[in-house]
């Protein structure tokens, strides 16, 4: 089973909560956007969450529901 991914990325000044190529929100603040995007994929596990900066890097990953993959160990 595969984990659905969800984003918040930067959209010229604003923020957007997407999964896939699809925008699902549009934010002015980057806290509402997080925190939309987090009730969206809560309620669809297993799902990622990945937060960007404002220059397009990686500020951070949040796993919902059981990891399909286990850590090798």
């Amino acid at each position: 089973m595969s984990r659905t991914v969800y984003w918040v990325s930067p959209m010229l000044g604003s923020w957007d909560v997407k999964r896939g190529a699809a925008v699902l929100s549009h934010h002015e603040r980057k806290r509402d956007a997080v925190r939309a995007a987090a009730k969206l994929a809560r309620a669809d596990r297993p799902s990622v969450l990945r937060i960007q900066r404002r220059d397009g890097s990686i500020e951070s990953r949040r796993l919902y529901g059981d990891d399909p993959l286990p850590a090798p160990g």
